[in-house]
């Protein structure tokens, strides 16, 4: 299986994982941040970066914007103020999308509401469509999505497996481009918490590409999750852990990112086949570690080779012992001597 982008880029199988750094709002309102965190992400040479945008008004009751969010996080006296400090305006937006695409990367923005996914489908016209964990009940948002007719990336923190089933099957009755991410929804999550293994389980019920959304700490669970059969990672991305704002503890810095990716092709170039072959690079290595069956004493002509008379050595030349039964309690045709290997031409 696999996804073509509407730029060339391909997603799936037999192909590298594909990498997005989630910037979401680690740029705390900052357009000079959002820009050194894509630069950052250029470099170390991933393929995408990603953000979020709100519709405020659209997404929140009034009522919850005004509550008070006095916490060393916030960017407001209320949760509203907080929120609206956060958000780019269009003109930003389409800043960024050109700034990012100057870099050689995908410029991808996760919606959370109906006017912010048509803003980001039709002025930003994104290769793809990032879908946050919070939306997988929410049907009717998936269904507009899907009807753009554009891959989907379906995270699923905070739903149980038969949950992200209903959302599955009501997104393929539109689109069948989906791919769906192992996700849990706390910041930090515990290892422990990570359960890579329903990546497969996704897989397989689902026949659907897989991916992982990483909130863990650190660097070689998103790595390993290829091991799994992780087509798509995408992880949290600061340029510093300690800075103000609520995603940065869960994130990673650059060089963790570039840790990441790393990692991530290094478990790819291993994970190989099925197949328990005699690699080609082991040939040299079993004849010199190999063991052989050798004359333990002079073995004369015409005699009996008993067990008595077998030992086994390096190198693997000659015969191995898993064949002694090619010889043993045969009469030797020749004359074999003390430490010589023996072969099939000595058997009458």
């Amino acid at each position: 299986m696999e996804i073509k982008l509407n730029n060339g880029r391909i997603i799936g199988d037999g192909h590298p994982a594909y990498i997005m750094a989630e910037i979401g709002i680690n740029h705390n309102g900052s357009i000079k941040i959002a820009k050194e965190l894509i630069d950052k992400a250029s470099i170390i040479g991933i393929d995408a970066v990603k953000f979020q945008k709100r519709t405020i008004k659209e997404m929140y009751r009034e009522d919850f914007l005004r509550m008070p969010y006095v916490k060393d996080n916030s960017f407001g006296k209320t949760y509203g103020e907080h929120k609206h400090f956060l958000e780019f305006s269009d003109e930003e937006w389409f800043e960024l999308q050109e700034y990012t695409k100057s870099r050689n990367l995908d410029f991808i923005i996760s919606g959370f509401d109906f006017s912010g996914f048509d803003f980001i489908n039709y002025e930003l016209d994104v290769p793809f469509h990032k879908l946050a964990s919070p939306l997988v009940t929410h049907i009717p948002l998936l269904v507009h999505v899907a009807k753009y007719g554009k891959p989907m990336i379906l995270s699923t923190g905070m739903h149980d497996f038969e949950e992200v089933g209903v959302a599955v099957n009501e997104i393929r009755k539109y689109n069948k481009d989906l791919i769906v991410l192992q996700c849990t929804t706390s910041y930090p999550t515990n290892d422990e918490d990570v359960n890579l293994s329903v990546i497969k389980r996704f897989r397989n019920e689902f026949n659907v590409l897989v991916g992982y959304s990483s909130h863990d700490r650190g660097v070689v669970i998103p790595a390993a999750s290829v091991a799994f059969g992780s087509c798509f990672i995408e992880k949290h991305f600061t340029l510093d852990r300690t800075m103000k704002g609520p995603d940065h503890v869960a994130s990673v810095e650059p060089r963790g990112l570039e840790l990441i990716l790393g990692y991530t092709r290094s478990i790819e170039a291993a994970i190989g086949t099925d197949k328990k072959d005699l690699n080609k690079i082991e040939y040299a290595a079993k004849e010199k570690y190999g063991y052989s069956c050798v004359a333990k004493t002079q073995i004369l002509k015409g005699e009996v080779i008993t067990i008595d008379k077998i030992a086994f050595k390096q190198p693997g030349t000659g015969l191995k012992p898993s064949e002694i039964s090619l010889f043993l309690n045969k009469v030797s045709k020749n004359t074999i001597n003390f430490d010589q290997e023996i072969t099939k031409n000595d058997i009458e």
